[in-house]
């Protein structure tokens, strides 16, 4: 199996998967803010999985994991922040054992998803840089696990 730089190198075409967090909402599971597609990880884990599959299903080459609200930062309005390492965990584990039930163990990479680290854009919301950093190297921690490639 070629890797992706390969593939990329040769002028392969490259298909991400779709947006997770609407297609949860199109699926009418809910999303509630400030979890949104967080909420399906504690609520509805095998809706997630299940997209994951359809993704696949439709051709994708690299699955995202629903990680995209799993910072501690975002977690803890919702008194959650203790469980951002297990439910980002969840997150990627659910790409990978989705991954594997297509028999696709290694042709397809899953990636993870960092959002922002508000609702919003807006400029006075903006976390300080130490505190960004801070989230973001937290995040990055806790998606870099042994076995997950």
């Amino acid at each position: 199996m070629l890797s992706l730089q390969e593939r990329l190198g040769q002028g392969d075409t490259i298909l991400l998967d779709g947006a997770t967090g609407t297609e949860l909402q199109r699926r009418q599971i809910p999303t509630p803010l400030p979890l949104w597609s967080a909420a399906a990880l504690i609520n509805q884990p095998e809706a997630v999985r299940q997209i994951h599959l359809d993704y696949l299903a439709a051709g994708a080459d690299i699955l995202t994991a629903n990680s995209f609200r799993t910072y501690r930062r975002t977690l803890a309005r919702a008194g959650l922040g203790d469980r951002a390492q297990t439910l980002t965990y969840r997150a990627a584990t659910l790409a990978i054992q989705a991954r594997r039930d297509a028999g696709l163990r290694s042709s397809v990479l899953i990636a993870g998803s960092m959002s922002p680290l508000e609702d919003c854009y807006a400029p006075h919301l903006t976390p300080t840089r130490p505190s960004a950093r801070l989230s973001t190297t937290r995040w990055r921690a806790t998606s870099r696990r042994p076995g997950w490639t």
